[in-house]
């Protein structure tokens, strides 16, 4: 899941929305929503975090220096 935004502009409502709306077809389709949500919520954080980290270590080595 770790693609990569090559283009410049600022995501829009409808760019989220196209994003959103299966994600949310998909949740309450499902016996157990509540479930689902939390775990797409984790991986969502999780996505979050893995490309804080890598930004920090990309900043790290054009800084020379070592960030945690």
């Amino acid at each position: 899941m770790n693609r990569v935004n090559r283009e410049r502009g600022q995501a829009t409502g409808s760019d989220l929305e196209r994003v959103i709306e299966p994600l949310a077809s998909y949740i309450c389709a499902t016996d157990q929503p509540r479930a689902a949500l939390m775990a797409a919520l984790a991986m969502l954080f999780s996505e979050v975090n893995q490309t804080y980290r890598a930004a920090n270590a990309q900043i790290a080595t054009f800084a020379g220096n070592s960030w945690s």
